[in-house]
């Protein structure tokens, strides 16, 4: 079997391990505990590649199925935490520009 093949596999599976450790320590419905698992796997499956290549390039297989097991567990959370800071600061620039444009017409 190609070795390629293998550590894809290998980055798969522990994709979707740490998708599943959150769902399994929650009590969310199936639907959702399903939506985590998938989200949580897709995220670790395109991200931890790209994570191994810029900052583990000549690393294991093993160290970057580690990577996709934290992506897999944390991903989700990171992505929810970054998300509402981004539309926090996106709203106040936005009122702020608004403002300053606004202010200006009604003079």
């Amino acid at each position: 079997m190609d070795p390629t093949l293998i550590d894809r596999l290998w980055l798969l599976l522990a994709a979707v391990g740490g998708a599943v450790i959150p769902v399994a320590l929650s009590d969310s419905s199936r639907g959702r505990a399903a939506v985590r698992v998938i989200c949580g796997t897709a995220l670790a499956v395109f991200l931890a590649p790209a994570v191994g290549k810029r900052y583990l390039s000549d690393s294991d297989p093993e160290l970057q199925a580690a990577v996709a097991i934290l992506i897999g567990c944390f991903g989700l959370n990171l992505t929810m935490i970054v998300q509402g800071v981004i539309g926090a600061y996106a709203e106040k620039t936005t009122q702020r520009v608004l403002g300053r444009f606004l202010r200006g017409i009604g003079k």
